[in-house]
């Protein structure tokens, strides 16, 4: 996967899903997790005065992202 620092968040999300795809099974099941993991340190990290670090667009990202893949692979 070559990363470009011009695609949108579609393209990457597409690219992401094409690169799980090659991925056995239990790799993938791996990378998912991963995936979600990263989620729910965007969705729950908090700055030392208690708001959010991440925008609500990012942790969108990661959510689509991660609704994506498990409609496409399960996990």
């Amino acid at each position: 996967m070559r990363m470009d620092f011009k695609k949108t968040s579609k393209q990457l999300t597409q690219e992401t899903i094409e690169y799980a795809g090659d991925m056995d099974p239990e790799s993938r099941n791996d990378f998912i997790d991963l995936i979600h993991d990263q989620y729910q340190i965007a969705r729950h990290s908090e700055t030392s005065r208690g708001k959010p670090k991440y925008s609500k667009r990012e942790v969108k990202k990661f959510s689509d992202l991660l609704t994506k893949l498990i409609k496409k692979f399960g996990n």
